[in-house]
Formats: structure tokens, C-alpha cells, sequence
């Protein structure tokens, strides 16, 4: 069985990742942990957890991979592009970039610079989710019908099966008013995100995730080959 850790941003991440991805890589002898970023910490020594700035994200990937011997568990990350911290390495040339896909590949390339020469860097996957993990939300919305109760609710999910028809989730843009986050709150009143995401995939097939958002499908193939031959 080979490690795999996975360095995410909060704690729907780490939810999915614990409840749906690690089960799965399992199958693939790949034995999976989430991490989720450090904020900062109290005088106490209590850590925040979740979102900040690049230099605490940065902390953690680099923590992690120093403790990883040359060969020894690989990792990855789960971050998105909408909303980088404005500190993220080359932040600038990111948001000029004249396609989400573009802007993804950058980002990805520039948290694999931020690690070069570290002894773990051949062991370092780095993934950003085009826009955000919330894409994978939008590619379950009939799971998420079955966990929503509220009359408004439901309406408002009708409203935003309407308003993306004939969108991959993985292209819904990343504007304050139109990222696929802003778009489940904008829609439905009382969608919480910890909740109701995991809820809603973990009723969707994985395999059903891949297809509907194709690089996150890439790189859950990518994850499935570091499993022993």
C-alpha cells in the first residue's frame, strides 16, 4: 500500500477526500490522508485551519514534503483557482492568462517552482480545481435535490439547472457573482457548503464525477496509477 497525502484548503475538502476519494484510491492500494492548511495559530499552539494566505499554504506543502523520505509517500493538493490568496506565486501573470484553462495550468506550474529542489519534489502532484471544488457540487445537483427540503430551496435549484444548461461544471467562471459557490448561495438560501456538498457526492458515482468535470477525471486517474504495480 503506497501513501498519498493530499494538502486541501478547508474542511468540505478534507470531508470529500476522507468520505469519497480516499475509499476509492484504497481500491488502487493508495492509502489516503487529507491535510488541510494551517491559518495561523493561537499563543496556546491552536492551529487555524482553512483559506489565508499563500505563505501559510505554502508552510504546510513544504512541512509535508520535508517529511517524506526520497520515495517515501507522494503528495498532492486540492485548491482552487477562483479565490487564489493574492500572495500565490505569480498571482499577476495567473489572472491574465486569457483562459480558465490557462489559468489553471499556470497555477499548477507555479506550485510546482515553489518546490524545486525540496527532497520530495519528483513525489509532488500539484492539482488546482478549475474554478472551484464547488464544479463537482454543480455535476451532482439531482443528488443534491435529495438532501434539499425546503420548498424555496428546490425552487432555486430548478432555477440553477436552467441557468447552466449546456455548461461543464469545470467551465462555470469565477467572478464574486457567477463562481459556482456564489452561484448554490445566490440560488438556494439555505445550502450550506459542509453539509449539503458532501452529502450530495456522496451519492453520485465517482466515476460520474470524472466525466462531468474532466480534469478533476484526470487527476483521480493520475492518483489511481501510484498504486503498487
Amino acid at each position: 500500500m503506497n501513501r498519498l497525502y493530499v494538502v486541501v484548503e478547508g474542511q468540505t475538502e478534507e470531508g470529500f477526500i476522507r468520505q469519497i476519494l480516499a475509499p476509492h484510491l484504497q481500491g488502487f492500494g493508495v492509502w489516503t490522508t487529507p491535510i488541510i492548511v494551517s491559518t495561523g495559530s493561537r499563543s496556546t499552539g491552536q492551529k487555524f485551519k482553512g483559506g489565508g494566505h499563500w505563505k501559510h499554504w505554502h508552510g504546510d506543502l513544504l512541512r509535508v514534503l520535508r517529511e517524506q523520505t526520497p520515495g517515501g509517500a507522494w503528495v498532492t493538493t486540492l485548491f482552487d483557482l477562483y479565490g487564489l490568496p493574492g500572495d500565490f506565486p505569480d498571482r499577476a501573470a495567473i489572472g491574465a492568462a486569457p483562459t480558465p484553462l490557462e489559468k489553471t495550468r499556470l497555477a499548477e506550474a507555479a506550485l510546482q517552482a515553489s518546490v524545486k529542489g525540496m527532497v520530495g519534489e519528483r513525489m509532488f502532484i500539484p492539482y488546482v480545481q478549475q474554478h472551484e471544488f464547488e464544479a463537482l457540487v454543480l455535476a451532482s445537483l439531482e443528488q443534491l435535490a435529495l438532501v434539499l427540503d425546503d420548498p424555496a430551496d428546490l425552487a432555486g435549484l430548478d432555477a440553477l439547472t436552467a441557468e447552466l444548461e449546456g455548461l461543464s461544471p469545470e467551465e462555470v467562471n469565477d467572478s464574486p457573482e457567477t463562481a459556482p459557490s456564489k452561484r448554490l448561495m445566490r440560488h438556494i438560501p439555505g445550502y450550506d457548503k459542509v453539509l449539503h456538498g458532501e452529502l450530495a457526492l456522496t451519492d453520485v458515482p465517482l466515476a460520474d464525477l470524472c466525466v462531468r468535470c474532466p480534469r478533476f477525471g484526470a487527476w483521480v486517474r493520475r492518483l489511481e496509477q501510484l498504486g503498487p504495480p
